[in-house]
């Protein structure tokens, strides 16, 4: 009669079974030093990362510029990661435009060796491709401090005034202009010259091929000028002699602006002011809009008449 499956089984197990044991611990024995000379690990930081696109493209907004990697092997694999410059290689030149999500594998590690990879910190990389293009941009000079008191900047001029900038399209669209670096305004009084004011380039932006990386910079300071209003100045007729009839103004009150120097402002007298309309084109019995007249006084300009017509009517 055949033994039952069970006790075979258990018979064989116990047939030798000290050989068996001294298998069992010979295999886990050699199980635990493999494991150990294999199992060093190396963290190494800041490893960077390099995006490799095609002629007349760009990488936009890619947040990450190193990792930290960890790799797993024997030393002698960790030892030979320090004989070559490890990098993280990503080559995107047949991938299309726009956002791209990437999870980073060893493939893209080409100088790992025969140590394993076993993390990426981060995981993963996030860019924008983007086609390059040009664009031509107003040139805009900064200034740092204020002119004197006395004094205002009337003019400023830059040589040359535009740009050609060389870039992603999407970064080229938000820029309309490129600024210099400050230039020292304070105390200033006159007018100067500052040669060589280097321009300050936005991310991801550079300029063409043959465009200066510096320009010149025309600065005109003149003296402050002030302003100063009079009200309710009554609007005259001067008609030829020998007209007959008179005309009448609606309105006949105007008010004055003038601008210039504040001392010569303070020394105006309203009295000294006219105001007045050209009566020698209207015709009797008829209305017309008039512009209003005015003789500065001397060093002195109008800024402004308001209102800056009125209208006159001629009665016999």
């Amino acid at each position: 009669m055949t033994d039952p499956l069970h006790v075979r089984i258990w018979r064989a197990l116990m047939h030798n079974k000290r050989l068996k044991l001294a298998s069992v611990a010979l295999a886990l024995l050699s199980w635990f030093v493999i494991h150990s000379i294999i199992s060093h690990e190396r963290l190494m930081r800041d490893v960077p990362v390099t995006i490799r696109t095609d002629e007349g493209w760009a990488v936009l907004d890619a947040g990450v510029k190193s990792v930290n990697i960890l790799f797993r092997g024997s030393q002698e694999d960790l030892r030979a990661l320090e004989t070559v410059p490890v990098r993280v290689e990503i080559d995107v030149r047949k991938m299309s435009g726009g956002p791209q999500q990437l999870a980073l594998t060893a493939a893209h590690v080409p100088a790992a060796g025969t140590a394993r990879i076993i993390k990426f910190d981060p995981p993963g990389v996030f860019f924008v491709l983007d086609q390059q293009g040009e664009k031509k941009v107003a040139v805009q000079a900064d200034f740092l401090g204020n002119a004197t008191e006395e004094a205002e900047v009337t003019q400023v001029r830059c040589e040359p005034a535009n740009v050609t900038l060389h870039g992603p399209r999407r970064r080229l669209a938000e820029i309309n202009e490129v600024h210099t670096t400050a230039i020292d305004l304070e105390g200033r009084s006159r007018p100067f010259r500052k040669t060589h004011v280097a321009l300050v380039l936005k991310q991801d932006t550079w300029l063409a091929s043959g465009v200066v990386s510096n320009v010149t910079v025309d600065v005109t300071i003149s003296e402050r000028l002030a302003t100063r209003t009079f009200q309710d100045l009554p609007v005259n007729t001067l008609m030829p002699a020998g007209t007959p009839g008179a005309a009448n103004l609606h309105p006949a009150l105007i008010n004055l602006t003038l601008r210039g120097r504040a001392e010569t402002l303070a020394a105006v007298k309203r009295e000294e002011l006219r105001a007045w309309v050209d009566g020698a084109v209207l015709a009797t019995n008829t209305a017309a809009s008039m512009p209003v007249r005015v003789f500065a006084p001397a060093g002195l300009e109008v800024a402004a008449i308001e209102p800056a017509n009125v209208q006159a009517h001629v009665k016999p």
